[in-house]
């Protein structure tokens, strides 16, 4: 079966040090990704877990469980329960690229999925995916997020 992947870059006209503490902060999280955001477990090192709840409901909407942590290069977290068939895997790559940071996030684990909801899933998926960049780019450049509801 073809591995199915969303990958996504956006450059940041900040240090990498400034980008991971956006992604890895759940003061900066909260900002631009779900108000709500937690971080449970042991904090930020491998095996620690990332709750996520919808702001709406304060019902937990799915949990991420990390497995890499290098900062301020990488970050890469995967989908619970421990383990799915197969995970669904975040990885947040940080490099330095023209005096700024090259962000790239990619999400894969969409082959155990049916063909026709696969490709519904990489078309949102990827939107909201380009969303969160922006997102992020906003929030470290200190301007207003352009999708301030989060996703």
């Amino acid at each position: 079966m073809e591995k199915s992947t969303i990958e996504r870059s956006i450059w940041i006209d900040a240090p990498r040090e400034r980008v991971w503490k956006a992604i890895t902060d759940p003061a900066h999280i909260e900002q631009w990704f779900s108000p709500g955001t937690q971080w449970h477990g042991t904090g930020l090192e491998v095996g620690g877990k990332i709750f996520v709840y919808n702001p709406e409901t304060a019902t937990e909407m799915y949990t991420q469980i990390i497995e890499v942590v290098d900062p301020p290069h990488q970050l890469v977290t995967r989908s619970a329960p421990e383990p799915p068939a197969i995970p669904e895997v975040t990885t947040w790559t940080l490099e330095e690229e023209n005096g700024g940071t090259r962000l790239t996030l990619s999400y894969t684990g969409y082959e155990a999925l049916p063909a026709d909801v696969r490709r519904q899933r990489l078309e949102q998926d990827g939107i909201g995916f380009t969303m969160v960049l922006e997102n992020v780019k906003a929030q470290v450049e200190e301007r207003a997020l352009p999708y301030p509801q989060g996703f």
